[in-house]
């Protein structure tokens, strides 16, 4: 059998990164787009709102990493920072932290549900241990298969796959269930009186404490599996920060944005916590609220003790079509562009192999358009680079294309960068003139993708 060699830490990576890529192909997420109408309604806007593909055309990592480690595809929303609270952030960090530390006790908070103090934490821990340790030496015991491997001079996974097989009747996983169904009697094997007192006395200690403390069992049931996401919002001031830097984006347009996704039901407020900086850090205060609400709303909550406008996390999920474009090989960017498409009613094919290289878009049977989501965070010679190797791509792609009879008359590159780069191509010009000249090869930038669509649209009637 064929085993990866690389260390586990980087495999682990690996698995969690490509976990978070949508396998769906373009074509496929095209055609559910068009067949949802909050989501056709949001795209009708792109051309009208500039700031939706400042945000949305980010490749995936600058939209929901950080520093190119991806991280969950929320959005996040938190109180801005300006000059004159930079000297409370500290406490407010503190006051967050105090809260979503003290909700994920969860050791504690199931000592307390069973009514377990310290004092007898350590006799309880030893109880345990013993019983553990008891059940299984018998569960050894009893299966002369499994003791045999225990006794064996070599032991590795062939040895025991050999003897117990598919594990069908070579071990009894089975020793002790009436034991514990009807208080240790008539099982397949006697259980030991002191094995027997111990499970009894944990299991009286842990009713008599229920019931000696039914309103700390009240109070802190709800706590045995805390809320998970709470700290996620110990990250949003970083990641919120690190997606207006990369999008160019102010505060109030990135709530402006959140609106119109809110307005047309494609986010969903997974949870947002208020809490108040003068208060929660003595006396532990914060509100949590679940369903629907405006983003723009959010910072209008005050605190009920004293009166103050309270600090605030939000976490948003995004419409399950629109996150998996986003998350997709290629991101929203072609996805959008075949929405386009498809409206104008233009003939196109998507993914199409020639060869061994997949061809983006060919449209009208002669047009080739490549689509490429970069990472915003690029200097000029970096940017060049990805410029210079998306041209020699495309080039390879029209030879490729050429030698199986398909005639390409023009060729472009659809990019998610803003049109300052425009300098950079002037410069590959000389490098790839036949590309220029033959092809009329152009690089298309996100706010020109309407007028491009418009024009192959007017040439196609």
């Amino acid at each position: 059998m064929a085993t990866d060699k690389k260390p586990l830490d980087v495999r682990l990576e690996k698995a969690m990164k490509s976990s978070l890529i949508s396998k769906k192909s373009t074509k496929e997420l095209i055609r559910e787009i068009a067949s949802f109408p909050n989501l056709n309604s949001f795209f009708n806007q792109f051309s009208n709102f500039f700031i939706y593909k400042r945000l949305l055309f980010l490749h995936r990592f600058d939209l929901f990493g950080i520093e190119d480690e991806m991280q969950m595809p929320y959005l996040h929303l938190c109180n801005p920072k300006i000059k004159k609270k930079l000297e409370s952030s500290t406490s407010e960090s503190t006051a967050l932290l105090h809260i979503v530390s003290t909700e994920l006790g969860v050791a504690n908070n199931i000592e307390k549900l069973f009514g377990i103090d310290y004092a007898k934490r350590d006799a309880i821990s030893e109880d345990f241990k013993d019983i553990i340790a008891y059940y299984l030496i018998q569960f050894i015991r009893s299966n002369p298969n499994i003791k045999s491997l225990v006794n064996a001079d070599k032991f590795d996974y062939d040895a025991m796959k050999s003897v117990l097989k598919n594990y069908e009747g070579t071990v009894d996983l089975d020793v002790f269930p009436k034991e514990n169904e009807e208080g240790f009697e008539h099982g397949k094997v006697e259980i030991d009186p002191i094995i027997k007192s111990k499970f009894e006395k944990i299991i009286l200690l842990a009713l008599s404490g229920i019931a000696k403390n039914i309103e700390k069992f009240v109070d802190n049931v709800q706590k045995i599996n805390p809320n998970i996401i709470l700290p996620f919002h110990l990250s949003s001031e970083l990641l919120l920060n690190n997606l207006l830097t990369k999008s160019g984006l102010s505060f109030d347009e990135y709530l402006n944005i959140l609106d119109d996704l809110y307005r047309y039901q494609l986010i969903e407020n997974k949870n947002t916590i208020f809490w108040c900086e003068n208060c929660s850090i003595e006396s532990l205060s914060f509100t949590q609220q679940y369903g629907r609400i405006a983003p723009s709303k959010i910072s209008r909550s005050k605190c009920l003790n004293c009166n103050k406008p309270q600090s605030y996390g939000s976490i948003f999920s995004l419409n399950n079509v629109i996150k998996e474009a986003i998350l997709s090989k290629d991101g929203l960017l072609p996805v959008y562009f075949g929405w386009l498409l498809e409206k104008e009613e233009i003939e196109y094919k998507v993914g199409e192999y020639s060869g061994k290289y997949e061809n983006d878009f060919i449209i009208k049977k002669s047009i080739l358009v490549e689509c490429k989501m970069f990472k915003s965070d690029k200097d000029a010679l970096a940017i060049r680079s990805e410029l210079d190797s998306s041209l020699s791509q495309i080039k390879k792609h029209i030879n490729e294309m050429t030698s199986e009879g398909i005639e390409i008359k023009q060729a472009y590159l659809l990019w998610n960068r803003n049109n300052e780069e425009k300098e950079i191509q002037m410069k590959l010009q000389v490098k790839y003139k036949d590309l220029f000249e033959k092809y009329v090869f152009d690089v298309i930038y996100p706010d020109e993708i309407e007028e491009f669509v418009n024009e192959i649209k007017i040439k196609q009637n």
